[in-house]
C-alpha cells in the first residue's frame, strides 16, 4: 500500500506579511493557482491517493477549495488545531488519523522528487537531506550530521554552526506511525523533538536528495518560485 501523505498546512506565514492577512500561506497564489494545488497534484501523478491535510490558520480556505480531495483524485482528510501547537503538537493531534506508514511534507514546500521511490528506499524512519553551501539557500547553518556511511542521520541540531553539521533538512520524509508515540502533548516541534531523538537512537535513515525545490516561505523563497515554478511544471506536464 502506498504511503499517506501528511502536510503540515497550518501556519501563520508571518514572514510573507499582507500575503496572508486573509489565507493561508499554502494558498498564496503562484501562476494564478494556490501553491499547495502543485503538491497535490504532484502526489496525484504519483499514485498517491491519501492525503492528511494539519490545518489551522485560516482552515476554511482550504478546506473550502479541496474539500474530500474529489477533484483532485485524491482522498482528503482534515486535522484541525483550534490553537497553534507546533509542527509537533499537530501530528500528535492528528495521530489518531495516522495508522499506517506516512510521508511528511511541507505545504510551503515543492520538490520534483519521486516521493514512492523514496518510501520504496527506505524500510524505517528517514529524513530527506541535502548538503550545506552557504549562500545558497536562505538557511543560515546546515542542521544535520550523518554517519560515517552517510546512510542515517547521526545527529539533527539547528542553529549550532560549531558543530560542523554538512547537510540541511530537505523537508520531507517518510516515518511509521510509531514515531509519533515520542511526541508529547500539547505545543511541541517536530524538528526539535522528533528528529533529534531519532538520530540519537541510531533509527533516522537518511535520503541525499539536491537543492532543487521551491519554498513559499518567506519573500526571497517566494520570488524564487513565482518566477519559476509554474514554467517548469507546465513544461513537465
Amino acid at each position: 500500500m502506498n504511503p499517506l501523505a501528511v502536510i503540515l498546512a497550518g501556519g501563520l506565514g508571518k514572514r510573507l506579511g499582507p500575503l496572508v492577512e486573509r489565507i493561508p500561506k499554502p494558498m498564496v497564489p503562484v501562476g494564478g493557482v494556490p501553491f499547495l494545488d502543485y503538491i497535490l497534484r504532484q502526489l496525484g501523478a504519483q499514485g498517491i491517493r491519501d492525503v492528511l491535510l494539519l490545518v489551522g490558520y485560516r482552515a476554511e480556505a482550504i478546506q473550502s477549495r479541496y474539500g474530500d480531495g474529489a477533484g483532485f483524485g485524491l482522498s482528503i482528510q482534515y486535522s484541525r488545531e483550534a490553537a497553534p501547537l507546533g509542527t509537533g503538537g499537530a501530528f500528535r493531534l492528528a495521530k489518531p488519523l495516522i495508522t499506517r506508514r506516512f510521508l511528511l511534507l511541507y505545504g510551503d514546500l515543492y520538490r520534483p522528487v519521486n516521493y514512492l521511490a523514496v518510501a520504496d528506499a527506505h524500510r524505517g524512519h528517514c529524513l530527506a537531506v541535502y548538503p550545506h553551501v552557504a549562500g545558497l539557500t536562505t538557511i543560515a547553518c546546515a542542521n544535520v550530521g550523518l554517519g560515517p556511511d552517510h546512510r542515517s542521520v547521526s545527529i539533527y541540531a539547528k542553529d549550532r554552526p560549531d558543530l560542523g553539521l554538512t547537510h540541511v533538512d530537505a523537508g520531507f520524509g517518510v516515518f511509521e506511525p510509531d514515531a509519533l508515540e515520542l511526541l508529547p502533548d500539547g505545543v511541541s516541534s517536530f524538528e526539535e523533538c522528533l528528529y533529534p531523538t531519532l538520530a540519537g537512537r541510531n533509527r533516522l535513515e537518511a535520503e541525499i536528495v539536491d537543492r532543487n525545490f521551491f519554498d513559499i516561505g518567506n519573500p526571497v523563497d517566494l520570488a524564487h518560485t513565482l518566477a519559476n515554478l509554474p514554467s517548469i511544471v507546465q513544461d513537465r506536464a
